[in-house]
């Protein structure tokens, strides 16, 4: 269980479930972003983490665990 403080929302978010929604792929730069979505039972927030990168391919799997290593940088 844990909370999150994004800059772009004026409230933490305690206990969320946690759901990768979109990967965007940016093939010339080998980068993804990742749209994900937090919801409680008062509300549902949508954030994008960006800085994933890749050499010549990657799985859904490696962009999920990406995705939840980087979301403990927002949590309080």
């Amino acid at each position: 269980m844990a909370t999150y403080k994004f800059p772009q929302f004026n409230v933490e978010i305690v206990n969320p479930t946690i759901e990768v929604v979109t990967i965007h792929d940016t093939i010339a730069t080998k980068t993804c972003s990742v749209d994900m979505l937090l919801s409680t039972p008062q509300a549902n927030f949508g954030v994008t983490l960006d800085g994933f990168t890749y050499v010549s391919d990657w799985s859904d799997s490696e962009v999920q665990v990406w995705a939840l290593v980087e979301l403990q940088k927002y949590e309080v």
